[in-house]
């Protein structure tokens, strides 16, 4: 129970804490410069460290307190004296035990101080309010002051002037709005952060009025703290309610310091980090902590584990920035965990967001305009999965499930890492500034053994060019690799039932304790806290490359670069050459480096190879072109071969498929090869089937 407080000992409560050097020279300056400063700023651990009894006071009394606190303010401040000018005292910094999440504010937090954190999802316009009006008698000129709190304008009942003797009669009043007293005010609508919310709840949300000098603060889409008074609102229905709607009297507004700041980083935890970053294994356990329960795909964890700490965001001379985040996409045949490893590691990123393409619009993933009831009915953006995922991870499954307009969607904001919205009258640039992780099944449902990779992904090549690195992971059958995956699944499920029933428990024929130490290594070595904290921690460095690093990503580049064994095939493009410089960023921030050195640019220089093997291996070469543009180097010259047969021997009647599967043998080209080559001819109109069923060119 907290104490009761009279007025004079609020009074000298509020004296003895604006006593204190910081808010003497607060105060001096307001008295200087107002009304371009009219907010005296305290810290709620200022008034702890006056009284904690009093403390408590406030959180519970706010209105009483807070409007003593004003008046001991102007009575500091000897030159502010107009009707309705007034300095605001804004409490911030509130204790962790007056912060409520959204979901939980209850009727007992009514006409309390309370913290609210959560994503300002729409904000209106700053409009004015007035709060005291000047009115004018019609008959007599006598002026009148009538305070206005509410949102409804009051008049005075009758006219104060005693000689006027017009207050027998029915008078009108005139407001001068001129002389009245305005300040600004906003509504906001903040809805709980995404990465605060268990499985598939709704964000909750909460509309708040901020008021005066912090009106106009507040973007959509910041991240903030509402320091303010929980206040209920009649419901406007004709007939009178007893439910009432809340809103927040906002006092106070705190914004997010650092995109990092919901993990804190205590001292014993930056010690720990420190330890981890000397480990000689940290790279082997941090991709041992990443789905320890999915069996192999080592190098898929290896680029997920440099995905999770990135490169480094550039800033140019000419304002040109480079991003450092990196996209991998996942393709795969069914079964093997692609969406299990979306899902762990949407949890594992300090701020992730899990999204399926199947059910995901583009206005879904990007931002979509609503029609507001906020506000007057004006249309407002709603921001998609990206944005919420700013600064983070967006993990989005299914990519080829969705349709061709919204996974155009995905272009711009992989490239740039701006959404631009162009919706029902609004135009606006939004950030999101996050990496990609993306799977996706092929065409056919398998991967085939004998067809080329490239044919069987049902992706745009402009989409697919856009991703850093692109796995393949293939389900065949192996003697011994399923073994191994069938042991560490079984041993999974053993593992969760013994932790189901605890260690304790006797049960005939299984030694309980025996299974959790024989599946010890289904646990990731490092916990997914402290991983997190770790990742949060390596995002202040800004690792620089050495000569020798340098070196060793030129030559590796170059070497592909020059490999192609036909003429004009392009093995690689400098969109891999950033993806070499990205992920070698990432591994000296995962060691805690200032210097991207050797051992960065060679793990780079591992992956890059690994996956354009897998992928763009093209007869002992590698030609990128098989993923950036659809058709190969090969599939090329094979089109201009068989053009050039159609236009020496067709002549008008053109050529049987017989003549021509003769005619391309000669020059090289197998049957199949020649049967790709027309199809893809005739879909562009190059070349069309007379009704005779002979091939010639158009």
């Amino acid at each position: 129970m907290t104490m009761n407080f009279q007025e004079s000992e609020i009074e000298s409560a509020w004296f003895d804490i604006f006593g204190k050097d910081a808010y003497r020279i607060m105060i001096s300056d307001i008295a200087d410069n107002f009304p371009q400063r009219k907010s005296v700023k305290v810290d709620y651990a200022d008034i702890n460290a006056y009284n904690i009894d009093f403390a408590m006071f406030v959180l519970d009394n706010p209105d009483k307190c807070l409007e003593i606190a004003r008046k001991t303010v102007m009575s500091l401040v000897p030159n502010i004296n107009r009707p309705g000018d007034a300095i605001n005292v804004r409490i911030f910094n509130l204790p962790r035990d007056a912060t409520v999440e959204i979901r939980n504010l209850r009727a007992d937090h009514l006409r309390r101080l309370v913290a609210v954190e959560g994503l300002a999802r729409k904000v209106t316009t700053v409009k004015p309010r007035m709060t005291h009006a000047l009115f004018r008698c019609a008959r007599c000129g006598a002026e009148m002051w009538m305070a206005q709190p509410g949102m409804l304008l009051k008049e005075p009942m009758m006219c104060s002037n005693p000689d006027g003797g017009c207050n027998k009669q029915a008078t009108r009043f005139i407001l001068d709005d001129k002389a009245s007293v305005f300040i600004d005010t906003q509504k906001i609508e903040i809805q709980e952060s995404p990465e605060g919310l268990r499985g598939g709840a709704q964000p909750e949300r909460l509309t708040g009025y901020v008021e005066d000098d912090i009106a106009g603060e507040v973007t959509a889409g910041n991240r903030i703290t509402l320091n303010g008074v929980l206040r209920s609102v009649e419901k406007g229905d004709r007939d009178k309610s007893t439910v009432f709607e809340t809103y927040l009297d906002v006092i106070s507004v705190e914004f997010e310091q650092h995109e990092y700041d919901e993990i804190i980083i205590t001292e014993e935890d930056e010690i720990r980090i420190r330890e981890m970053s000397r480990d000689p294994k940290l790279y082997d356990n941090i991709v041992a902590s990443i789905s320890p329960t999915i069996y192999g795909l080592e190098n898929v964890k290896r680029a997920i584990a440099l995905q999770l700490f990135g490169g480094c965001h550039k800033e140019m001379d000419d304002g040109t920035v480079m991003r450092g985040d990196m996209h991998i996409l996942l393709m795969g045949d069914p079964g093997v965990a692609k969406s299990q490893l979306l899902r762990y590691m949407s949890m594992l990123a300090p701020r992730g967001i899990y999204a399926s393409g199947k059910s995901a619009s583009a206005a879904g993933l990007t931002a979509a305009a609503v029609r507001d009831d906020f506000g007057d009915g004006r249309w407002t953006l709603e921001a998609g999965a990206l944005v919420l995922a700013d600064k983070g991870l967006a993990c989005i499954d299914e990519l080829d499930k969705m349709t061709d307009q919204d996974r155009s969607s995905l272009h711009e904001a992989m490239e740039s890492q701006k959404i631009s919205v162009a919706k029902a009258g609004i135009t606006a640039t939004l950030q999101c500034r996050c990496s990609m992780l993306a799977a996706a099944n092929p065409k056919y449902g398998r991967f085939e053994e004998d067809a080329p990779i490239a044919d069987q992904i049902d992706l745009p090549p402009a989409l697919m060019s856009r991703f850093d690195m692109i796995f393949v992971l293939t389900d065949k059958p192996n003697e011994k690799l399923d073994r191994a995956i069938t042991e560490h699944i079984l041993s999974a499920h053993q593992r969760g039932q013994a932790r189901m029933i605890g260690e304790e428990t006797a049960i005939d024929g299984v030694d309980v304790q025996d299974v959790l130490t024989r599946t010890n290594k289904i646990t990731p070595v490092y916990d997914v806290e402290i991983l997190r904290k770790y990742v949060a921690y390596s995002k202040r460095l800004n690792p620089i490359m050495t000569d020798s690093a340098f070196r060793i990503i030129e030559d590796s580049y170059m070497r592909i670069r020059s490999s192609s064994n036909r003429g004009n095939s392009v093995p690689i493009t400098a969109r891999q050459l950033e993806a070499f410089v990205r992920l070698s960023e990432a591994s000296a921030k995962m060691r805690l480096s200032d210097t991207v050195t050797d051992i960065d640019a060679n793990r780079a220089v591992d992956l890059v190879e690994y996956y354009l093997r897998k992928i763009a291996g093209d007869d002992g070469g590698l030609d990128i072109d098989r993923i950036a543009s659809g058709t190969t180097n090969k599939d090329r010259s094979a089109i201009k071969t068989v053009k050039t047969i159609l236009s020496t021997h067709g002549g008008d009647t053109g050529l049987s498929l017989d003549e021509l599967i003769q005619h391309g043998s000669n020059e090289g080209i197998s049957e199949s090869e020649l049967e790709s080559v027309l199809n893809k001819l005739q879909s562009k109109a190059e070349v069309i089937k007379t009704p005779s069923g002979k091939y010639k060119r158009v």
